[in-house]
């Protein structure tokens, strides 16, 4: 079942989404290889093909020492994006031994106002 997490934060914020785990369909814990990777992808609807941005592991997706991956929002991400309302997934893809792929979290990003703009900074 995926879990599903909104979130809300001025658009330019950095942002760091809650920690979570990677398991699989009976809820263990999933220790990933170097051939699988997470995805967190942001799009305007879960239509559209564009990504508007994405992160993967080492590249805004962090695992800690308490096992949870941790993914940071940067301000670039969203500073050029319009107030509103964006749909998110994050979901994990293994190809060895065989293809696996699981939505872990989804749900909506709403930005909101900012009064310092990228610009004025």
């Amino acid at each position: 079942m995926v879990k599903t997490i909104d979130y809300e934060f001025p658009r330019g914020d950095s942002f760091l989404l809650k920690k979570f785990r990677v398991t699989d369909t009976s809820g263990n814990v999933m220790e990933l290889k170097d051939t699988d990777q997470l995805y967190f992808t942001v799009k305007t609807d879960s239509n559209s093909s564009i990504a508007l941005f994405q992160k993967k592991i080492n590249d805004g997706i962090e695992l800690q020492d308490d096992g949870y991956y941790h993914i940071t929002i940067e301000p670039k991400d969203t500073n050029g994006l319009d107030y509103g309302n964006y749909v998110y997934d994050i979901q994990v893809k293994r190809t060895v031994p065989k293809d696996y792929v699981k939505t872990l979290i989804d749900g909506t990003i709403t930005l909101t106002n900012e009064v310092t703009w990228e610009v004025n900074e």
